[in-house]
């Protein structure tokens, strides 16, 4: 049913409800009956023709039997605060909706494309990746790409919550859906419509929106099985007192009130309600989760594990210093050579323009942070990158490539088990110093490349709030060398770290904490730790777009880097969990009061009788209106209600 009509339906019904309490006339009680039977009877079809017999098709009968015995106000009252909970639960649920929708418009329908020169407009269909596309000043970027010309500031903000504009020029990435703001700039298109960030993104959030959380599913089961339990207690109600000699009347309406009072709608939306809240809220806040268990889950973790390179530090590592060792092919030098080694400073000495060109050869197409720092020193130079014939990944070591029929070996020192004394002597220093290393190796020459990457400000402040919000334990894991990762991880003040981790080593320890019965999260940057993303108890992907590993092995992702959001999340969990619990309690306390409570007074104070089916009426509806109340703080998020 419309959102729209739905509320108009039930205002219509409260009005007419309270003409009939003022008035006093029956044409009012039946109206309302009619205004707040239009969404109930609705519902209870829709149930029925799933050949399921749930709380909707309860309230009809519940509703019905009033009607029949006469008492239009009780069956008005439970209609409308049946139409007023379900209002408030379409709501919560076009909360979500519409962060769908909202994402939905900020991809354009058509794009600017560059043929030669000239500008066509065409549908973003019609796109093929590598194709340039023309974005003027304040448009939308329609589809994922690379800058090729001019500068510009990107405001992601719809995306991601971050409102401070993004600076890009020639090489940057920039993703569908983001805002041009200044220039006019053109973009190699990276990816097609139906493939792009944006359209995972609206996957994920519509895969969230329709994935129950084990605390739902639960309800759901509960409800559907429990539903009979309550209406055969109402028909046994009926039988004994119909054979004990009460009145038709009595004993149909005390039945009423025992089936009014064990229904269990406060129970069954006590966790939907307020998942879906929290789910909204992530939406707002660019934080997709995968589903209502991926918030429950982070409420529950008591350990963190957070990876170095792009989570704790800022990932975009500078080239520092360069320094080799015997000789490369352009000119003889030495380790003990002060000339075979570069600082940082303007003046390049041959051997150091031929290992970046080298090194920057065998990296231009990976996208790990440390080889990215290593292309952009070689294009900031003018150096012309060779192209590489032939390219071998070995995971968590490094990158084999044949360039100009020779092979170049570059990554971590285990990549290379046999090292020049002397030339780990000057891989050692720069490690000493905090830098992270890569190592060179072309034939029998060696060369190493120091860089740095600078911690963030807010992941020491993050540190500090995670502990707050009741974790016990926080590591870092990395793939980087011991000398490094210590001197981050004090600055960081993580409990301990290990170093020269492979992603197989980050997954066997993440499953070891598993095993010591410890709920681990696990934030890394969802490519190379997609393995311990998977295994842990909760994988966050930091910095989300355009990372389609990020997506797929993740719980949670991040749409910026913001390491701030770990403790919000956390937060987020725990007051779900909380909310949750009170709900539950709540309903179940209220479902017990008032069945236990009906039975009593019908049996020790039947002159009362008559004010049971009100009384259980408001105590059951009411009780599911407040349950969704206390749901709908989550669309406040972690923060004060």
């Amino acid at each position: 049913m419309n959102p729209r009509l739905q509320l108009a339906l039930t205002i219509l019904c409260a009005v007419a409800l309270i003409l009939f309490w003022v008035t006093g006339t029956v044409g009012f009680g039946i109206a309302s009956v009619v205004f707040g039977s239009v969404f109930a009877l609705q519902t209870a079809w829709e149930s029925l023709r799933a050949k399921e017999i749930d709380v909707n098709v309860l309230m009809v009968l519940a509703a019905a039997g009033a009607v029949w015995l006469g008492h239009y106000g009780e069956a008005a009252v439970l209609l409308f605060l049946f139409s007023l909970s379900n209002t408030l639960e379409g709501f919560t649920l076009g909360k979500t909706k519409r962060a769908i929708e909202a994402l939905i418009k900020l991809r354009p329908d058509q794009a600017t494309r560059v043929v030669d020169g000239k500008d066509e407009k065409v549908a973003l269909e019609d796109i093929h990746e590598g194709e340039l596309i023309r974005v003027a000043p304040f448009d939308q970027i329609p589809l994922d790409g690379v800058v090729e010309t001019n500068q510009s500031h990107i405001d992601a903000s719809s995306m991601t919550g971050e409102s401070v504009p993004v600076s890009v020029g020639p090489g940057d990435g920039v993703v569908g859906g983001t805002q041009n703001l200044e220039g006019m700039i053109l973009v190699r298109v990276s990816s097609t419509s139906g493939n792009s960030t944006l359209d995972r993104i609206i996957k994920l959030v519509q895969e969230a929106q329709e994935n129950e959380s084990s605390g739902e599913k639960i309800s759901t089961w509960f409800g559907q099985r429990y539903t009979f339990f309550v209406i055969g207690a109402f028909l046994l109600s009926l039988i004994i007192r119909i054979l004990i000699g009460q009145k038709w009347d009595e004993a149909i309406h005390a039945s009423l009130t025992l089936l009014v009072a064990l229904s269990p709608c406060a129970l069954v939306i006590s966790t939907p309600a307020t998942t879906l809240s929290a789910l909204a809220w992530s939406a707002r806040n660019g934080v997709l989760c995968r589903g209502g268990e991926s918030i429950e889950l982070a409420g529950q973790v008591d350990t963190l594990v957070v990876d170095k390179t792009g989570t704790l530090t800022a990932g975009r590592p500078e080239l520092v210093e360069i320094c080799a060792c015997s000789h490369l092919p352009s000119e003889d030098t030495v380790c003990e050579d002060a000339d075979s080694c570069w600082h940082g400073e303007d003046h390049w000495t041959d051997s150091a323009i031929e290992i970046l060109r080298l090194a920057a050869g065998a990296e231009q197409y990976s996208q790990h942070p440390l080889a990215q720092a290593i292309v952009r020193a070689a294009e900031h130079k003018g150096l012309v990158i060779p192209e590489a014939t032939h390219t071998e990944v070995v995971p968590g070591h490094g990158v084999k490539a044949t360039i100009e029929d020779r092979e170049v070996k570059i990554g971590q020192a285990k990549f290379f088990p046999q090292l020049p004394d002397g030339f780990k002597f000057h891989a050692d220093e720069l490690r000493q110093k905090g830098l992270t290393v890569a190592l060179l190796q072309v034939g029998n020459h060696y060369a190493a490349l120091g860089m740095s990457d600078q911690i963030r400000p807010q992941s020491i402040d993050a540190i500090k709030d995670v502990r707050t919000k009741g974790i016990r334990e926080v590591h870092l894991f990395t793939g980087d060398n011991h000398e490094t990762a210590a001197v981050i991880a004090k600055q960081a003040g993580v409990d301990d770290f290990i170093a020269q981790m492979s992603p197989e080593d980050k997954e066997h320890n993440i499953a070891a904490f598993a095993d010591q019965g410890k709920k681990v999260m696990m934030v890394g940057d969802g490519v190379n730790d997609a393995p311990a993303l998977a295994r842990a108890h909760v994988g966050v992907a930091m910095g989300g777009l355009g990372s389609d590993v990020a997506l797929e092995a993740s719980d949670i992702v991040l749409m910026d880097d913001r390491l701030e959001k770990i403790p919000q999340i956390i937060a987020l969990g725990r007051k779900t969990g909380a909310i949750i619990k009170t709900n539950l309690i709540f309903a179940t306390g209220v479902m017990a009061v008032l069945s236990i409570g009906s039975i009593i007074v019908d049996a020790v104070a039947p002159q009362y009788r008559n004010l049971l089916l009100p009384f259980a009426v408001v105590g059951h509806e009411g009780s599911t209106v407040l349950v969704i109340l206390n749901g709908l703080r989550m669309l406040n998020g972690p923060g004060k209600s």
